[in-house]
């Protein structure tokens, strides 16, 4: 298990209001009328149906949360350095990435690319890598351990992730994750990248206010 972050957050948005616009009209209907026999189909969908609706607009806020901060980055709100990785160079990144068979990488990359490059901008406490969003702090649930250059064909900042999942309380079950978040570092950004791994160090030290 790990963080992949979140991606095409809007589009996600959408999607998930839809589902749970769905959900709601279905579960409204099996709480009208008389109660419904055990085990009918009614029956199945209130009960059924009420749950998945707390989980779909949980994920729905979710995601609404994920694009308004994305836009925020987008409009250079609380935005600590950003690049832009040319096209070719990007390639070059995901064909090594994808020839690594240890610490992969938790970022799934996009198959494609654009014309314009890859925009990658971090904030105070988040990274946003194309249309992938990744939360970025030092104590939590999901956290970074250590940041760094990684050197490479082409150079990426490296975080080193953990993911701590609770299982049953009663069963007290804890498991741990460990992972890797690598983004890459455009050509002439080194100094924009030496920042960010200063401010994420500092965020480890307890030196940064996010």
């Amino acid at each position: 298990m790990r963080d992949r972050g979140i991606t095409a957050a809007s589009a996600n948005a959408r999607m998930m209001a839809a589902v749970t616009g769905g959900l709601l009209l279905a579960t409204l209907w099996a709480w009208t009328g008389a109660p419904p026999e055990a085990g009918s189909a009614k029956m199945v969908t209130r009960n059924l149906g009420a749950v998945l609706l707390v989980v779909t607009a949980l994920t729905t806020a979710n995601y609404l949360y994920a694009a308004a901060l994305a836009r925020k980055l987008r409009r250079g709100e609380g935005v600590i350095a950003g690049w832009t990785v040319p096209q070719a160079e990007f390639e070059r990144f995901r064909t090594e990435e994808r020839a690594m068979t240890k610490r992969k990488n938790n970022w799934r990359m996009p198959r494609g690319g654009t014309r314009s490059g890859l925009p990658v901008i971090f904030g105070r406490d988040c990274v946003l890598v194309g249309d992938t969003y990744f939360k970025l702090l030092g104590k939590g649930i999901s956290r970074f351990a250590s940041v760094r250059i990684e050197q490479g064909a082409t150079p990426s900042v490296e975080f080193a992730m953990r993911l701590t999942a609770y299982g049953s309380v009663g069963l007290g079950q804890t498991a741990r994750y460990r992972g890797h978040l690598r983004v890459p570092i455009a050509p002439g950004a080194s100094v924009e990248a030496a920042r960010v791994v200063r401010h994420f160090e500092d965020v480890l030290e307890g030196r940064a206010k996010l």
